[in-house]
């Protein structure tokens, strides 16, 4: 049995190490062409966006906070807010990514509906649930997006 496992082992060491000499190989057999190293233009929109950004965080703030305390009084009023600043914001993307940009804005929109809905029935429980919802859009356009580094 230990020498069936062995010869297991020694046989996909093998294919490992002949794969990996085939790549080599194939790759080695590549022509080399060096790139040119593409120009950023600047983005015109960076410190509108950025502002706007600063809104939108500056309401999810204020929304959070009062989930925190149990109250869902002015969240339908500031989400409405947000909706509108990023209506404003998703004709402003960046060169760099306007498709993913667009899909994430688009999405941020129908989560900031989710949350209107959630503060408009009341529910504490369902309005904070529509706030991480919304977050994690903002999280992965923010990741995926490189915004990072308009920041």
């Amino acid at each position: 049995m230990i020498n069936l496992h062995c010869r297991i082992v020694m046989a996909l060491v093998a294919c490992f190490i002949f794969a990996g000499t085939v790549a080599l190989g194939c790759s080695e057999a590549e022509e080399h062409v060096e790139e040119t190293p593409e120009i950023e233009t600047p983005d015109p929109n960076i410190s509108t966006r950025q502002k706007h950004m600063t809104a939108i965080a500056e309401f999810c703030e204020e929304i959070a906070i009062a989930v925190k305390k149990g109250s869902v009084g002015s969240v339908k009023t500031d989400a409405e807010s947000i909706k509108e600043i990023m209506e404003i914001v998703a004709t402003m993307p960046p060169s760099y990514d306007a498709t993913r940009y667009g899909f994430y804005a688009s999405d941020f929109q129908i989560r900031a509906d989710m949350l209107i809905t959630a503060a408009e029935s009341g529910s504490v429980i369902e309005t904070d649930s529509a706030l991480r919802s919304l977050s994690v859009t903002c999280g992965v356009c923010h990741y995926n997006c490189n915004f990072p580094k308009d920041l």
